[in-house]
């Protein structure tokens, strides 16, 4: 009699959590609170917490990097990643 009990418990508790909750909300701003403003890394391509993320300055402007390993490589070549705001923010795209 216990069994189809647990049986039945388990295939709820089972299909209520299939998958973890979405770190973002539809805003784009974390749950949790940690931050509200997302950049995008221009080397890497990853959009970053702009308040957790590794900032360079180049020319004036704050770009912002998932690692040190790319924002190392950013330094060590700027002209590659860097776009000028008269030219658009391909590459470097801030997220809001």
């Amino acid at each position: 009699m216990k069994l189809p009990i647990v049986a039945a418990l388990l295939a709820f508790a089972l299909s209520s959590c299939s998958r973890p909750p979405d770190p973002w909300d539809s805003r784009g701003d974390r749950i949790l609170g940690i931050g509200s403003s997302r950049a995008e890394d221009p080397v890497s391509g990853i959009i970053v917490d702009k308040d957790l993320s590794i900032k360079r300055q180049y020319k004036g402007t704050t770009y912002y990097f998932e690692s040190s390993a790319t924002a190392d490589v950013f330094m060590a070549h700027p002209s590659e990643y860097a776009v000028p705001e008269s030219e658009g923010r391909e590459g470097r795209v801030d997220v809001r």
